[in-house]
């Protein structure tokens, strides 16, 4: 072999082992049948791929599809360690190099809860690449409440433990009875999230959350929009149904008797009501 095409190469396959220990952990489960799009999968905050263990067989028989655990959760919390700070467009970013390490051209986004605020800005990186979105339990707006919860959060997490600010914030967003599952999920996993990796996301929130949702959903989606919200989502519900209301490409369905992980609480009214949003008319 020629000495430079062989340096050429070595050094190819040195670049391709670095772009593959720099990517966010990800899992792919492909349909039986050829040729299926795409779905990618979004969590929120606190959460991992096994946010979406309910989901998997449901999505698969149609599509191929693409889970991500988000930076500093789960899997991924030891690839960006060395980040100091997390924006929400770099996050995107992120998630864009698997989809591109993938060779996977478009995209369905369903996301829950944070992860809808992620899906948005990937839409606005990449917008000729996602073919539509699903989002249970979108976080489109936020109250005064948790405005100043927000941007309060790093102080209060300092103060009683991260640990502690995560179960405090689940408990506000879920408190009854029969979120206790969605309660129980959240909480367990962001047990998995280390001090450091607590702490940028929940600066994040405070210096860009409010800004960041304003910018996204201050206007037109510019994909076709599904929202499945819980009827007892008591902190988001009124937000999306106002941000469904201005725009026509986008649909929202509330489901009875659920808070806000839709896609836990409820996962086979979830299914049905996603996957009929992104398979469209039979």
């Amino acid at each position: 072999m020629d000495e430079g095409k062989g340096k050429f190469e070595y050094f190819r396959r040195l670049e391709n082992l670095h772009n593959i220990s720099t990517l966010l952990y990800h899992e792919t489960h492909f349909s039986s049948e050829t040729n299926r799009p795409w779905v990618l999968f979004i969590h929120g905050a606190g959460g991992s791929t096994r946010t979406w263990r309910k989901q998997v067989d449901a999505f698969k028989e149609n599509f191929n599809l693409l889970l991500i655990d988000l930076p500093g959760h789960a899997e991924s919390k030891h690839i960006t360690i060395d980040d100091r700070a997390y924006t929400f467009e770099w996050i995107g970013s992120k998630i864009w190099e698997v989809v591109d390490e993938l060779r996977i051209q478009d995209i369905h986004i369903v996301a829950v809860s944070l992860g809808s605020i992620i899906g948005m800005q990937m839409q606005r990186l990449n917008p000729k690449r996602v073919v539509s979105m699903v989002f249970a339990g979108p976080i489109v707006g936020l109250n005064l409440k948790l405005r100043v919860l927000a941007r309060s959060g790093l102080m209060l997490a300092r103060i009683i433990g991260y640990h502690q600010f995560y179960a405090l914030t689940a408990r506000i967003a879920l408190p009854k009875r029969n979120h206790q599952k969605s309660r129980e999920v959240f909480v367990k996993e962001s047990k998995r999230i280390v001090a450091k990796e607590y702490k940028k996301w929940t600066s994040m929130y405070g210096k860009t959350l409010d800004s960041t949702i304003q910018v996204l959903f201050g206007n037109p989606p510019g994909v076709p929009l599904f929202f499945v919200v819980g009827e007892e989502d008591h902190l988001f519900m009124n937000p999306a149904l106002k941000y469904q209301k201005r725009f026509d490409e986008v649909r929202l369905e509330l489901v009875e008797k659920c808070g806000h992980v839709v896609s836990i609480e409820k996962a086979a009214v979830f299914n049905a009501i996603a996957l009929r949003s992104l398979l469209g008319p039979a």
